[in-house]
């Protein structure tokens, strides 16, 4: 990643890591795109250099600065792990797993980013998180706590941006659009013979019940607010764009 506009996007290698990676290279980014799958098993897209690398373990963030000739201009911190087991709870190690991915890796890995970084180079970092950390229920309490420790962290790199050439912000979203999600609710449609935004609005209803939502959030408008931050530069330090379909349906 040497000369021009620079980027690293974690958890690229499918869904809206994917479509940010792509993204930013169609608008002119040099990408590396990391991620968990094989690199035989994901697309290749111009301008994105992708590296498999597993972002759980305690040397994951040594083993991302290892591939950053130096700092980017851009990061974005989209990687996400989820708990194995649908409910109860997990043990020590996968616990441990989940909260270095979704919290402490985007915390250690941007303070030593923020630290390298040249006073006259400005760096963009955007955390992406999830409206889950405030609808905790005995099936997403561990995601959800993990979350929530990444904006207690992201709020404590943003405090320590002030006065620097840096900004760290939050893209807060609600449910996203996917494909293997709208295919099946495409399917229970069907079978049922009514509408398919019918069959989306009971859907998100009854999973997301603290949301007033009808809709999900598509990849692009997320890609739109990402690059609204960036754009925004240092004012953007700790601002927290969120998405979730037009609810608002918990504070911040």
């Amino acid at each position: 990643m040497t000369g021009g506009r620079r980027a690293l996007v974690t958890g690229a290698s499918a869904g809206l890591g994917a479509h940010l990676a792509s993204r930013l290279a169609e608008d002119g980014w040099q990408v590396l795109g990391l991620g968990r799958r094989p690199t035989a098993e994901v697309s290749s897209v111009p301008g994105v250099d992708y590296v498999s690398l597993d972002l759980s373990t305690p040397d994951a963030a040594a083993a991302v600065a290892a591939h950053l000739d130096d700092v980017p201009d851009v990061v974005v911190h989209n990687a996400v792990s989820y708990p194995v087991r649908s409910g109860g709870t997990s043990g020590s190690a996968e616990l441990e797993a989940v909260f270095r991915v979704n919290a402490l890796l985007p915390y250690r890995l941007t303070a030593d980013l923020l630290e390298r970084k040249p006073d006259d180079r400005f760096c963009s970092v955007v955390m992406v998180n999830s409206e889950s950390m405030f609808h905790a229920d005995a099936t997403s309490g561990e995601y959800g706590a993990s979350k929530a420790a990444l904006r207690v962290l992201t709020s404590a790199l943003a405090a320590s941006c002030r006065g620097r050439n840096a900004s760290v912000s939050t893209l807060l979203l609600g449910p996203l659009w996917d494909a293997k999600r709208a295919a099946d609710i495409g399917r229970v449609a069907a079978k049922r013979g009514v509408p398919v935004a019918d069959v989306t609005r009971l859907f998100l209803r009854r999973s997301n019940s603290d949301l007033v939502i009808d809709f999900f959030i598509d990849l692009e408008s997320c890609y739109r607010s990402l690059r609204y931050l960036v754009d925004l530069g240092r004012v953007a330090n700790g601002t927290v764009c969120r998405l979730d379909g037009g609810s608002a349906g918990s504070l911040i």
